[in-house]
């Protein structure tokens, strides 16, 4: 593992606890999604209580090995993410630790949900994410770590590969 990916899940892991406060709200998760907008008018609900997953992903990744080096966009929308990926060829099927996994949902039509992937055993792959609860809900409270299993909905982002 490099040490830009080794950087970011060590970074990811420092927030492993971490609660709300309110619904989308807290110290922590107002400073995500400061870091990820810059301006809250950009932003549906201002930023301000905004689904913060992506917010999560990118405030690690900036404060693991610095804005100049982290090439993902910094935002709060996680289709955005997929499709950054899909743009760079670093977009894959299978996880691989450090890659962000990008969740589909099909009623939506976009990719909602995003983490950091920390392990693979066979069939599934560990994370820790942001805004999610221990049933693995896309509007949870805190940052876990799950075990989620691979499917069709599933896309992992290999962005150390750009690097």
């Amino acid at each position: 593992m490099s040490w830009h990916v080794a950087a970011v899940l060590e970074e990811a892991a420092r927030y492993l606890g971490v609660r709300e406060l309110g619904t989308n709200r807290g110290r922590e998760v107002d400073y995500w999604n400061y870091e990820a907008i810059r301006d809250w008018r950009q932003f549906p609900m201002g930023g301000k209580g905004a689904p913060w997953c992506a917010a999560f992903v990118s405030a690690c990744g900036v404060q693991g090995i610095g804005r100049k080096l982290w090439p993902v966009p910094h935002t709060a929308i996680a289709d955005l993410i997929a499709q950054w990926g899909e743009e760079h060829d670093v977009a894959y099927r299978e996880p691989e630790p450090g890659d962000i996994f990008c969740l589909h949902y099909p009623a939506k039509g976009r990719y909602g949900h995003v983490g950091f992937v920390v392990g693979v055993p066979s069939g599934s792959f560990e994370t820790i994410e942001g805004n999610t609860n221990p049933g693995g809900s896309r509007e949870g409270y805190g940052v876990f770590k799950r075990v989620r299993t691979v499917t069709d909905r599933c896309l992992f982002v290999r962005w150390a590969a750009v690097i």
